[in-house]
């Protein structure tokens, strides 16, 4: 199973931010970190 970096998920977000609109940026960045390290 392939996993995506921190990185790779923030430039998704701003790219789909870009093309449906809405303001660029999470509110909690914590939250992004602990789904990340969350086991599979």
């Amino acid at each position: 199973m392939k996993r995506l970096t921190k990185v790779q998920i923030l430039k998704m977000h701003s790219l789909l931010i870009e093309e449906t609109g809405g303001s660029d940026g999470i509110r909690d960045e914590g939250l992004l970190d602990s789904a990340l390290n969350t086991p599979f």
